[in-house]
């Protein structure tokens, strides 16, 4: 596999390179390309001049992934030995379509789960989205149905267009816990100027649709402003998000914190990005409260082409199990518990039709201690071979 690593590596870095020499010699506008044509058939209906339906688009995305653990310890919880595995890590099927003047959209989509690591393969394993979306103008926008909560900067935008294989370990403690983060509700957003803003209600029950109402409720608010024209750069935009939770025994998503609160700012000026966040969550009496701070450098080594990616986290809880390890990959040996977290990502993107068809490689390293009992303490490398694409 390792050798399989190496050739896909190589592969995605002479590919970038004819892909860079390409760009400079095009100096004027590129045509409209085979892979630009194939796009647009998924999009089964368009026209602008019928006011009842604009627009009916087939939609989908499939990420296909390789990954490998090493682990430096073996805490008792540890399921095997190291492992490797290539999965489908996702794959969703849906519509997208908008009506009356593109003031109504409609979005539905089924999730799958056809090889994920040690589970059992089925087709419809729930729906994601299924929401109806008014949009009365850029300041007023109002979505009913079942969608996904944008909290912090990891869920600020689709896991389409994200750089990294998986979000980083404080979304993990305020969504993953249950693996589901998909909740029924309502949501109020806009942009007037350069202020952003955003309310919403969940359901703190969830199932494989709408779930039901009666297992608390979570309220979120955000705010956010646009500093790009003010500093002349491609982008710059602070956000602050604030989530208060209501649970009950019936809570089966969210039920990890009381409130959460997170601020970033997401800055790019031509070839360089930069987003940093700070995180905190005042979490129940059996996880504790938690702090957690992440920076994401990254660099385009080809503009719009090949993009180098690095990530560094920590994390910090005042109980010694209130962190626990949840991203996809390494609680495939084991969920892993402490009070103390340190990472570091770096990886590749190579973009073959913008963040439409990609590859991406990256390596990231987990060190969690000062946990207590048999799912104590990891420390340990993921190596993670993907593909992405969405239409």
């Amino acid at each position: 596999m390792l050798k399989t690593t190496l050739t896909l590596s190589l592969a995605l870095v002479t590919a970038s390179a004819f892909a860079g020499t390409a760009d400079v010699i095009a100096a004027t506008p590129k045509p409209e390309s085979a892979l630009d044509r194939l796009w647009e058939l998924p999009v089964l209906y368009k026209n602008d001049s019928n006011h009842i339906i604009e627009e009916f688009d087939f939609t989908g995305r499939l990420q296909l992934d390789w990954f490998g653990i090493n682990a430096d310890n073996k805490p008792k919880a540890f399921k095997q030995g190291d492992i490797d595995f290539t999965e489908i890590r996702r794959f969703r099927l849906g519509i997208d379509s908008w009506f009356f003047d593109r003031h109504v959209e409609l979005k539905a989509t089924v999730d799958t789960a056809l090889d994920a690591y040690h589970k059992q393969a089925v087709f419809y394993n729930r729906m994601t989205d299924l929401y109806l979306n008014f949009h009365i103008n850029d300041a007023l926008n109002i979505r009913v149905g079942k969608f996904e909560p944008h909290f912090g900067y990891d869920r600020e935008f689709s896991d389409n267009t994200q750089k990294f294989f998986e979000r980083g370990f404080f979304d993990d403690q305020l969504f993953n816990n249950t693996g589901n983060d998909y909740t029924s509700g309502v949501s109020v957003l806009g942009k007037i100027g350069n202020f952003g803003y955003q309310a919403a209600m969940f359901s703190n029950m969830a199932n494989k649709e709408f779930g039901t109402f009666n297992g608390g409720s979570s309220e979120l608010f955000e705010l956010s402003y646009d500093f790009s024209k003010a500093f002349g750069v491609d982008k710059a935009l602070w956000a602050a998000d604030y989530m208060h939770i209501d649970l009950n025994g019936q809570s089966n998503v969210f039920n990890t914190m009381h409130n959460a609160g997170a601020t970033y700012f997401d800055f790019q000026n031509g070839r360089f990005c930069l987003v940093a966040q700070i995180a905190y969550g005042n979490g129940t009496t059996a996880k504790g409260d938690v702090v957690g701070v992440t920076l994401m450098p990254s660099f385009y080594i080809i503009p719009e082409k090949l993009e180098v990616i690095t990530r560094y986290q920590y994390g910090s809880s005042d109980q010694a199990n209130g962190i626990t390890m949840l991203n996809r990959q390494v609680s495939s040996v084991g969920k892993f518990t402490g009070s103390k977290y340190d990472s570091a990502y770096v990886g590749l993107n190579y973009y073959i039709h913008g963040q439409k068809m990609k590859l991406m490689v990256g390596a990231q390293y987990d060190e969690l201690t000062g946990g207590k009992g048999a799912n104590a303490n990891y420390r340990g490398w993921t190596t993670l071979v993907g593909f992405r694409m969405f239409w």
